[in-house]
């Protein structure tokens, strides 16, 4: 009787891998359409994605920083070259309103240099 059961266990167990192999090798079914595509000889072209990055002038953020830092007193902000950089004190359960607030302005890069209270 152990016999039996170990011939028919090892029997499973060998259609079971045959099964699993011939699903190997198979070509998948799906396509990306943000991938680089090259083309014939050295010729390579990019499809960049639908989404850009935006970033603000400096300009515009000067003239944008103000109200997005009025409810914050304490806070300071400037402007260089597309950086913001703040400066100043604020709480710490205000700080994620005043860096999304400052996001939203799409600078290149925010300098943090805030003292953050409890």
């Amino acid at each position: 009787m152990k016999k039996n059961f170990l011939a028919g266990y090892f029997l499973s167990m060998g259609l079971f891998v045959l099964i699993l192999g011939s699903c190997k090798g198979k070509p998948s079914q799906t396509t990306n359409t943000d991938t680089a595509v090259v083309a014939p000889a050295d010729n390579t072209t990019t499809k960049m994605p639908d989404t850009a990055v935006v970033i603000s002038a400096d300009d515009s953020l000067k003239r944008m920083i103000p109200d997005a830092i009025k409810d914050f007193p304490g806070v300071t902000a400037s402007v260089d070259q597309g950086v913001i950089t703040l400066t100043g004190t604020i709480n710490r359960d205000r700080l994620p309103k005043l860096m999304m607030a400052v996001n939203a302005l799409h600078p290149k890069k925010i300098n943090n240099n805030l003292t953050i209270n409890k």
